[in-house]
């Protein structure tokens, strides 16, 4: 079975890409606009929800950043809804924001380099909320010489286009999600316009909005 390919943008200069063709079309915008410099090396590390790979991102990273500055990342980019604890996943070790010593001695925080860390090719994962969780994977593409222009030292470099996500009363793009049809597995009923949404049965108040973003419907998130 062929890989699906899901759009996006490549936001060094506005250019059309794919989740498969990323990399190489960063690399190309990065050299076209800022032109390589050996002193100032960089990560380059695509994120994915793992059970929604067309929600995917591209992170231009500082080799000495920590993965405390990317989990915040994450979070203000696709996750945060109520401060809940987070972890990576690398190399079977997890790193924690908020680790408990007591609970064993594979658990450690986030405050480490990435460059003790990362290497091209390595994959791991991401958790956020420990209840109602968003899983991401993520893969580190390649090692660059060019520097991110946020003062953090992670800067965006390309994200999916949002899905193209229907109104299932009259097929207008979705605005709403009604959360009681998608918990209770009647998915197709769950995503509704303003306008039908008026006419919807169910509780007003159990709605959340259509975001571009691997949380979409989770907890309290909204974008």
């Amino acid at each position: 079975m062929a890989e699906r390919t899901y759009p996006g943008v490549c936001l060094v200069d506005g250019t059309e890409t794919t989740k498969r063709k990323a990399k190489n079309d960063i690399k190309k915008c990065l050299t076209k606009e800022r032109g390589q410099d050996q002193d100032a090396t960089s990560w380059l590390v695509q994120f994915q929800g793992k059970y929604r790979p067309g929600y995917w991102i591209v992170l231009l990273i500082r080799k000495d950043v920590t993965l405390k500055a990317i989990d915040s990342k994450l979070r203000y980019l696709w996750l945060e809804c109520c401060g809940h604890l987070s972890q990576f996943t690398i190399y079977g070790h997890t790193f924690q924001s908020n680790p408990d010593r007591n609970y064993g001695d594979n658990e450690e925080g986030m405050n480490v380099s990435v460059d003790s860390l990362f290497r091209v090719g390595l994959s791991g994962e991401h958790l956020y909320d420990f209840g109602d969780s968003t899983y991401l994977t993520f893969k580190v593409l390649d090692f660059l010489p060019f520097a991110p222009k946020e003062r953090n030292g992670i800067e965006l470099v390309a994200q999916n286009h949002p899905p193209d996500i229907r109104c299932s009363s009259c097929g207008a793009p979705a605005d709403i999600i009604c959360l009681e049809c998608f918990y209770e597995g009647d998915s197709e009923k769950a995503f509704l316009c303003e306008g039908c949404h008026q006419e919807h049965e169910c509780d007003e108040d159990m709605t959340l909005p259509v975001v571009n973003s691997p949380r979409m419907g989770q907890c309290g998130y909204e974008g």
